[in-house]
Formats: structure tokens, sequence, C-alpha cells
């Protein structure tokens, strides 16, 4: 008896106090509005582990270098509501491709020519040619009591991912790679065609190589690049 009049205490108890939350409900639920509606703009916070560059294979006979880059942690946090009380977040994996090498459609009329002893060709820059995300896997997600936009969080991982992989073979001296690559398949190339030595000229590379449009995607709708992340328009 003691047992089941506990059972009963704790029901009625627990009755009672959804009843009060639920006639509660028309004044929280405006204030939490009010509340979000004074709140900052939702921003997310992109945090990833170091890119482990496992390749960079050349491929002759398209003058490109093609590197394959992965990153073990891709730490997507979404801020939002008051105080950040509606946030949440999740890890990924990802694995992506970067290739670079020389658009050739950038090549003037006048960049070839030969005189008695030898010829010069004057190619453009190397650049990133091509950006793909083959792999992104997420997991790790947050423990979260309302909706939570996990296809958001990977939209954003996998955008920003991209601009990450970029950065790192950059600063792996891919476009170098793709430079010594060309200049010693072309060199060749042209050399047994006109039978004369030729020196290859690259043009000045500018403060910022170039990329492809596969390299520059667009953040998921409705968000916009900031200095300290990305976040909603």
């Amino acid at each position: 008896m003691k047992a089941f009049a506990s059972i009963l205490k704790y029901s009625v108890t627990l009755v009672i106090g959804c009843l009060i939350i639920y006639s509660l409900n028309p004044i929280v639920t405006p204030l939490a509005n009010f509340l979000n509606y004074m709140a900052s703009p939702p921003t997310a916070n992109v945090v990833t582990s170091r890119t482990v560059i496992n390749s960079i294979k050349r491929i002759g006979k398209l003058i490109t270098v093609t590197s394959e880059v992965h990153k073990e942690s891709v730490y997507v946090s979404i801020n939002q509501g008051f105080l950040n009380s509606e946030s949440y977040s999740a890890d990924h994996e990802a694995i992506g491709v970067i290739e670079a090498g020389i658009d050739f459609t950038k090549v003037k009329g006048d960049s070839f020519y030969c005189d008695d002893s030898s010829c010069t060709l004057i190619l453009p820059a190397p650049g990133i040619t091509h950006c793909q995300i083959v792999r992104f896997k997420q997991m790790d997600y947050s423990i979260t009591i309302l909706q939570a936009d996990w296809q958001l969080v990977e939209e954003l991982g996998r955008y920003e991912s991209v601009e990450f992989f970029v950065k790192d073979v950059l600063e792996a001296g891919i476009l170098d790679e793709a430079e010594e690559e060309t200049e010693l398949l072309l060199g060749e190339f042209v050399s047994d065609l006109t039978g004369k030595p030729v020196d290859i000229i690259f043009e000045e590379q500018n403060d910022k190589a170039d990329l492809a449009d596969t390299c520059e995607p667009e953040p998921p709708f409705g968000w916009k690049k900031a200095r300290m992340g990305t976040g909603r328009e």
C-alpha cells in the first residue's frame, strides 16, 4: 500500500506540474519568442583538425597535379537563440581531392616564339583547377531538446571544408608541383616537335591564386561568410 501511495503521489505531482506548464504556455511562448528576437542573429562556427595530405599525384597528360586531402574532424556548431539557448553541433570527417594545373585558355597568341637556336613558351601561372569533397560523414551529434537542422550543419561543414583544403594544399606547395610538372612534360613535348631546346616562362603569380568555381562554392542559402565565421544574413 505504501508503494501504491507513493506512486499515486508522484503521479499527481507530475500531472499538476504539467497543468502549470500548460497554463503558463501563453505567457512563456511570447516571452521566449521576444527573447529570441532580441538575441543576435544565428552564427555558425567551424573548427577543424589538421589536414592530412595523403598524396600529390602527377597526371602528366593533363599537365595537372592532384592532391588527396583528409580531415578527421570538422566541427560545426550553430549558435542561436537568447544566450545561445538553442545551439547545437556535430563533428564530421571530410575527404577531398584538389587539382592544380594550367589554364590554357589564357595562353596568348604571341606566347610561343623561336629563333635559330631555341624556343620560348610563356604560360600563365598555375592555379587550382578543381575541388571536390568525395566523402563527408556526419557524426557525434550534440544533445538538444529542440529541433536541429542537421542537414544545414552538414552543408556548412562541406562549404567550409573546401576553403580549408584549398588553403592547406596551397601552403603545401601544390602550385609549385604543378609548375614543375608542366615545365618537365610540356617542355619535352615542344622540344620534340621543334627539335630545339625550349625555355618555359611562367607569368607572375597573383597575390591570390586562381581558383576554379568548384573551389569557391556559395554558402548555404541565407548565410554569408564573415570575419569570425559563417553567419545568417
